[in-house]
């Protein structure tokens, strides 16, 4: 599996078309095209496979392959706060963050903790 990036790992573990099971009793099920992922301090988000194509959400995946490593058994720890998070997710469903990959480093996070 080590050649395979995260973004990769998560289309293919939570694509469309894929189950939706969960593996904890206790946990909620993730919506169908959608992805769980958490933050730093533990706050499970649900976030749309659609906004993988976004350069927002692929520049903060590999910041988590970095610094957590491939998420392999466990879950996605996305590197930043639960309110950035919400920030982020806030601005692709107001249309603002939804940048596809372009040229340039228009619309990369610089830092977002």
């Amino acid at each position: 599996m080590g050649s395979l990036k995260l973004t990769e790992i998560v289309s293919k573990k939570w694509g469309v078309g894929g189950s939706s099971k969960v593996t904890s009793p206790s946990a909620a099920a993730c919506p169908r095209g959608h992805f769980a992922a958490y933050t730093r301090e533990g706050r499970r988000f649900f976030v749309p496979i659609a906004y993988l194509a976004s350069d927002t959400f692929r520049e903060l995946l590999s910041m988590a392959e970095e610094e957590f490593g491939e998420p392999g058994a466990r879950p996605i720890v996305l590197p930043c706060s639960a309110d950035r998070l919400e920030q982020i997710l806030d601005a692709f469903r107001s249309g603002g963050g939804a940048k596809k990959k372009s040229a340039g480093t228009a619309g990369r996070i610089v830092k977002i903790w």
